[in-house]
């Protein structure tokens, strides 16, 4: 017997239980969460690798204190360690959700962050094929089911508001920028009062871009004598 062994039975384990019951488990969570997570911090998302690995790692260890460390009290609920679980990811989730202009923020974030706790479940009760089938739907809706949204589901169409100083005069640039990123710009206004400071665009724009929103007032907002710009 070697030393490890008899050190793991003077502690109540066997070398077996130890990797088939912990290890195995929590390093499959920080795999398949890690994974998820990659995706997130690849598109720079408020919660990305370690994040994901954490919650999916913490989920599979609560799960395992449930099952390990009261399976034999015939009185314990474990249904209420899951429960516990879900409603800790609900703040963790809230967290990563905000509002900038008239854009929400955060919500697929906070599904990734509430579908690599399920998995951290599974992965607890050695549910593994079904951890492995989460992990890779996961991971290929949050990569690729996106582009399909913007192509096929959404509405492309977008009204972009711009206020800039009354010495603006490069429209060209303007225009440019929205063509980089849109099909059709399907009508502009233009309105300038003499006694004002600012004129006033706005145009109505025809788009299939991703993230299209973020990506035009990222560029617009670049543009010198560019006050401000919105997209509804």
């Amino acid at each position: 017997m070697t030393f490890l062994e008899q050190f793991l039975i003077d502690f109540g384990f066997n070398l077996s239980s130890l990797i088939f019951d912990i290890i195995i488990p929590c390093t499959l969570a920080l795999i398949f969460g890690g994974l998820i997570g990659f995706q997130r911090e690849r598109h720079e998302r408020p919660a990305g690798l370690r994040t994901h690995a954490l919650v999916c790692m913490g989920a599979t260890v609560f799960t395992l204190v449930s099952y390990l460390g009261f399976s034999s009290d015939p009185g314990f609920d474990s249904t209420r360690i899951a429960a516990g679980v879900v409603t800790g990811i609900g703040f963790i989730g809230a967290g990563v959700i905000f509002r900038q202009g008239s854009l929400v923020k955060g919500v697929t974030t906070a599904a990734s962050i509430w579908i690599v706790a399920a998995i951290g479940l599974a992965l607890g009760t050695k549910m593994y094929y079904l951890s492995i089938i989460a992990t890779i739907l996961g991971f290929l809706i949050l990569s690729f089911l996106k582009s399909f949204e913007y192509r096929i589901i959404r509405s492309p169409n977008y009204r972009l508001k711009i206020t800039a100083s009354k010495d603006f005069d490069d429209i060209g640039k303007i225009t440019g920028t929205i063509k980089d990123f849109s099909q059709d710009i399907k009508s502009e206004k233009y309105e300038f009062e003499p006694d004002s400071n600012t004129k006033m665009y706005s145009y109505n724009i025809h788009s299939r871009e991703p993230d299209f929103s973020q990506k035009i007032i990222d560029r617009i907002s670049k543009i010198n004598g560019v006050l401000k710009s919105t997209v509804d």
